[in-house]
């Protein structure tokens, strides 16, 4: 990444740039106080110190309902597919990490052509964060899958680049940049989920048991996690001969997840909370052996009965074992 600098002050010239290149986004508080990522129409609402959104952004690619075709008297026709060209801005590592992770999944050997689409017209500004008591982000602050990356300084930001749509990007606010200060790093040392150990995967270690038997199956876990891309395909026929099909957010913890032609293959509790933790650390197919967590606790935080996955990676005390970090050096 190649970097420079700019002053407080031109943040906000900084936004008025990045409109340029598309539809702007960021976090936003709502009357509730809840973070999310909305339309920057008021540049005053947005919130560069918030936590973390309680939806994560791969709601911009991987929608929660989205039409895929329409049909009727037997004729099928592909839904039209225009995105918005989007910047969104204020992208924390976790979910920049999460991003990439949904890239090498649905951007593989054949692309998914909805999210390719969606991927394409998406511009990705990320900014360094604090973490809070659920954290446990390994991610590098410079980011991985963003194009522009801002990291706070005493008086400003530095700011680093890459690709040609970082370097357009820096280039159309040239006149708000200056040269790169050395001072600080653009990365800093994190706390790391600790290695899962394979023996717990089908083994009869007390914490499943004690999982299966406090997780009420609400889901909230999956639809809070940045990676998860489970979906179901369903099809809404209307009385007048027509309908549609769309393509929904599944969750593998619901009992319906598993049922295949009257056949439910994961019917227990315990066969899904074990299910969604080889899928989360252990990775399938392609990839497999890759951890599909990026450590940002959204699914601790929401969980209504404290039930924290960490404690099966490194034993029952791994989650205490995980001290939050400094995630910013100091300037």
């Amino acid at each position: 990444m190649e970097h420079a600098y700019f002053k407080q002050t031109q943040l906000g010239p900084l936004l008025e740039t990045l409109r340029l290149f598309g539809e702007l986004h960021g976090p936003v508080l709502s009357e509730a106080g809840v973070a999310s990522f909305a339309a920057l129409d008021d540049l005053g609402a947005l919130r560069l110190d918030y936590g973390k959104t309680r939806i994560p952004p791969k709601k911009y690619l991987f929608p929660f309902r989205e039409e895929l075709l329409q049909y009727r008297d037997g004729i099928y026709r592909q839904s039209p597919l225009d995105p918005p060209n989007i910047v969104l801005f204020g992208v924390h590592p976790c979910d920049l990490a999460a991003i990439a992770y949904l890239d090498r999944v649905f951007l593989a050997e054949r692309p998914e052509p909805a999210y390719a689409l969606r991927r394409e017209r998406l511009t990705l500004v990320g900014v360094s964060c604090e973490p809070d008591d659920f954290c446990f982000c390994s991610q590098p602050q410079e980011g991985g899958a963003c194009d522009l990356f801002l990291a706070p300084r005493k008086d400003g930001f530095q700011l680093a680049f890459a690709g040609a749509k970082g370097a357009a990007l820096a280039e159309a606010a040239r006149g708000l940049l200056s040269e790169a200060r050395p001072e600080g790093e653009m990365s800093a040392p994190f706390r790391a989920i600790p290695a899962q150990d394979p023996q717990l995967r089908f083994s009869d270690h007390p914490l499943w048991q004690k999982f299966a038997l406090t997780c009420v199956s609400c889901g909230a876990c999956s639809v809070c996690c940045p990676t998860c891309y489970c979906f179901d395909l369903r099809e809404y026929p209307s009385l007048d001969g027509g309908g549609t099909r769309l393509r929904e957010w599944d969750n593998c913890l619901f009992a319906t997840h598993g049922e295949v032609a009257g056949a439910n293959f994961r019917a227990s509790r315990l066969d899904r909370l074990r299910y969604r933790f080889l899928h989360k650390y252990c990775g399938f197919s392609p990839l497999e052996g890759m951890s599909s967590c990026v450590g940002c606790g959204r699914c601790k935080e929401v969980c209504p009965v404290d039930i924290d996955l960490r404690e099966l990676c490194g034993g029952p005390d791994a989650a205490a074992a995980v001290p939050p970090a400094p995630l910013r050096p100091a300037s």
